[in-house]
């Protein structure tokens, strides 16, 4: 016969599977978490450093680099969405292109000054009095240039 287990062993053996249970819940709701922090679908308003969408943002404004003048004043273009998305992804094009001075459609001293439109993933309309003319196709929408004749 086997003597029984101390009161102290099998304390301590309690405590380790609660520890252990404890930790794996823990580490499973962060890996979840960081799961559907790549969702490519989450509101501009929900984007951080690190996430899908931040990153798709980052490759178009890529493509933008190098075909603008330093420190030229540029309107930033998105289509709608919930929580105000266009007001957000305008604020990640400006943290993304810190060498432009980056502005919304509908602020009337950005679309007086604008010498050029980003169009992310929609089709803009030109500021009053002016045409827009294609100056580089991207994967996820255009660059233009505003003439003012």
């Amino acid at each position: 016969m086997r003597p029984a287990p101390q009161p102290l062993v099998r304390l301590v053996l309690v405590l380790f599977v609660v520890w252990a249970g404890a930790a794996l819940a823990y580490r499973t709701g962060a890996a979840l978490t960081g799961w559907d922090l790549r969702r490519a679908d989450r509101p501009a308003c929900e984007w951080s450093l690190g996430t899908a969408p931040v990153a798709a943002l980052g490759r178009f404004l890529a493509g933008v680099e190098g075909w603008l003048p330093r420190d030229s004043v540029v309107l930033f273009e998105s289509p709608p969405g919930p929580c105000n998305s266009p007001f957000f992804r305008w604020r990640w094009a400006a943290y993304l292109l810190p060498e432009l001075e980056v502005s919304l459609p509908d602020d009337p001293d950005g679309s007086r000054l604008a010498a050029y439109l980003i169009a992310y993933r929609t089709a803009p309309a030109p500021p009053p009095g002016t045409r827009l003319v294609l100056v580089r196709q991207l994967a996820d929408g255009r660059l233009y240039r505003i003439d003012r004749p």
